[in-house]
């Protein structure tokens, strides 16, 4: 039982250890020379110390808390962008873009139309597959006018993504010692304690994964934001604008009337004032008459 709970207290050091040398996942690495010095140390590092053995280094064994430098086979990038151009119909181009997408494998992640009496516009944001993301785009901008702008970013997450699967890899590791000492342990406090550990590292796992999972998603399929207008030049049309400015004159009268009446203290005070000046004018003719 002693040496059960000496096991569980170098497990904690060491998850410690590994929580602390990756606190904030996002913060800025100094490069790849340092991580192959990081991930070539084992996760259970304490052994070299002397501050304990475990089961496997007894019999003469070791077993996977080590981690290995991950080989770079590809960057991972995120790469998005965003393009604004004229077209001479709205409609045919809304058409050619669905086609597009259907050749190339993406969808339409949102959609919003502005309907400008001179200068009707439309937006698409589209999600394609990064390896077609170039072809996609300059099937797009074959039918535009006018390109008014063009913007593409892309994101170097190799790193990271080296970096959050090791630490995964790790994780699950330490997961596993875990389990292997719940199996062995028979008092119920040990029990609840390896519990709670598996739990806390169970947690970090799932939040690793998630994170993972999403650099994937933005890796394998980029963004890609269309904006296209259409121009309408338009005559002067005096019947439709004599039209639109009474109607505007009527609704400025209307707000008048409402503002006139918001403003009633302001009339009864005037009122007020207006009545005693009309007295006292009346008061001295009387006295004058008098005299």
């Amino acid at each position: 039982m002693q040496d059960l709970r000496k096991i569980m207290m170098v497990l904690v050091t060491i998850l410690m250890m590994a929580c602390g040398a990756s606190k904030d996942e996002s913060a800025p690495n100094t490069g790849f020379g340092d991580y192959d010095k990081k991930v070539s140390e084992p996760a259970g590092s304490a052994n070299a110390k002397g501050d304990f053995k475990s089961k496997e280094e007894s019999d003469g064994t070791t077993e996977g808390t080590e981690r290995e430098p991950t080989q770079i086979t590809e960057r991972k990038l995120i790469k998005n962008g965003e393009v604004y151009y004229k077209t001479k119909s709205l409609t045919e181009t809304k058409k050619g873009i669905l086609e597009a997408l259907k050749t190339y494998k993406g969808y339409v992640a949102k959609e919003n139309a502005y309907d400008y009496s001179e200068n009707p516009q439309e937006e698409l944001i589209v999600r394609i597959p990064s390896q077609n993301f170039d072809e996609f785009l300059n099937t797009i901008l074959k039918g535009a006018d006018k390109v008014d702008s063009k913007k593409i970013d892309i994101e170097d997450v190799t790193e990271e993504f080296v970096d959050i699967e090791a630490r995964l890899k790790n994780k699950k590791a330490l997961e596993n010692k875990y389990q292997e000492l719940l199996k062995q342990a028979k008092d119920m406090e040990d029990i609840l304690a390896i519990t709670r550990e598996m739990n806390s590292i169970r947690e970090e796992i799932d939040a690793t994964e998630g994170r993972l999972k999403y650099l994937s998603n933005q890796v394998n399929y980029s963004t890609l934001k269309i904006n296209y207008y259409q121009n309408k030049p338009q005559g002067f049309n005096f019947g439709g604008k004599v039209g639109d400015a009474l109607g505007s004159g009527g609704t400025g009268f209307l707000w008048f009337l409402i503002v006139m009446v918001q403003l009633w203290p302001l009339w009864l005070i005037g009122a007020g004032i207006w009545w005693f000046i009309v007295w006292m004018i009346k008061r001295n003719r009387k006295r004058k008459l008098k005299v």
